[in-house]
């Protein structure tokens, strides 16, 4: 992918995934893993096996397209402590996408789907760059909680 120029909403489309992801996942894999994102190795390992293919009551797997190109991908899982919540979870934009509006678009689609099913989303992520882009969609940093760094109410 060359460098992207500024990206109209009208060409991005983010699609529900079905009982398979797109071939085009091992390109996003192979980046996400190269920039040392660990989670990116656990989706291909429980999609794989069945672990977990968010296709619970209330769950959901998102693609994000720019074009023909796969260039975000993200889930929604129900919480395993709490009915009520749904966990955001392997959402990952391709880097050159970042800042375009592929991840709100992403967002947007997790959270459409998760306020039929759920009363809050809450989340794990370390890296300080997807602290704040969660911040900036109003997630609220969770202090002390070893599996959530962060939550909203739908």
């Amino acid at each position: 992918m060359s460098t992207m120029e500024a990206v109209s909403a009208d060409s991005l489309r983010v699609e529900r995934v079905g009982e398979t992801l797109p071939a085009e996942v091992e390109a996003l894999y192979a980046l996400g893993e190269a920039e040392g994102f660990r989670f990116l190795t656990r989706l291909r390992q429980d999609w794989c096996c069945g672990d977990n293919r968010f296709d619970h009551e209330g769950e959901a797997f998102f693609v994000v397209w720019l074009d023909d190109r796969l260039v975000g991908i993200g889930g929604l899982n129900r919480d395993c402590d709490d009915d009520t919540l749904g966990r955001v979870r392997r959402v990952y934009v391709h880097p050159e996408a970042r800042s375009h509006g592929v991840g709100h678009a992403l967002l947007a689609a997790i959270e459409a789907h998760a306020a039929q099913h759920f009363k809050r989303l809450v989340l794990y992520t370390n890296a300080t760059p997807a602290m704040h882009f969660y911040e900036s969609l109003g997630y609220r940093r969770i202090i002390g909680h070893p599996q959530r760094s962060h939550e909203k109410r739908l």
